[in-house]
C-alpha cells in the first residue's frame, strides 16, 4: 500500500509541473537582435545529461532578405538558409560553452556580414542568466 501511494504522489507531482520543467528543456528565450538580420534565441536542458546542454535559434524579420546562418560549436558546424517570414531555425543542444552564429545576407545595397558569440557557464540554467554575449556587424 505504501509503495502504491509514493507512485501516485511522484505520478501527481509530476502531472503539476509544467510540460516544459517536467521534460528539463525549457522554453525558448530571446538573447538579442541583430540588426536588419533577426532575433537570436536560447534555450538550455539541464536535466538530460550528464553536462548541461544548449541550443541556439535564429528567426530572421520578415522585412529583410534570405539570409546564410552558421553555426559552430567546439568541432560541430551546421549551414542553414534563413528565409524572411519562416519559422525558427534551431540548432542541436550542444555541451560545448562557446557557440558560434555567422549570419551573411546579400542585398542591393551591398553584403551585410554579422559574428554573434554566446558564452554559457556551467549554471545558464535560468532565464534570467542568460550566456555572455558579443556581436559584431560589418555593413558593406
Amino acid at each position: 500500500m505504501r509503495a502504491a501511494l509514493a507512485i501516485a504522489a511522484a505520478v501527481a507531482a509530476v502531472a503539476l509541473l509544467p510540460a516544459s520543467a517536467a521534460s528539463g528543456r525549457q522554453k525558448p528565450y530571446v538573447l538579442t537582435a541583430i540588426a536588419d538580420i533577426g532575433t537570436v534565441y536560447w534555450r538550455y536542458d539541464c536535466v538530460h545529461y550528464r553536462a548541461s546542454e544548449w541550443s541556439l535559434g535564429i528567426r530572421v524579420f520578415p522585412t529583410t532578405a534570405t539570409t546564410g546562418v552558421a553555426y559552430r560549436a567546439g568541432g560541430f558546424t551546421r549551414r542553414r538558409t534563413a528565409q524572411p517570414g519562416y519559422p525558427t531555425i534551431w540548432f542541436p543542444f550542444r555541451p560545448e560553452r562557446r557557440q558560434r552564429l555567422s549570419f551573411v545576407q546579400g542585398t542591393e545595397a551591398g553584403t551585410l556580414r554579422a559574428y554573434m558569440t554566446a558564452r554559457f557557464r556551467e549554471r545558464d540554467c535560468q532565464s534570467y542568466r542568460p550566456p555572455r554575449l558579443s556581436v559584431q556587424l560589418y555593413p558593406r
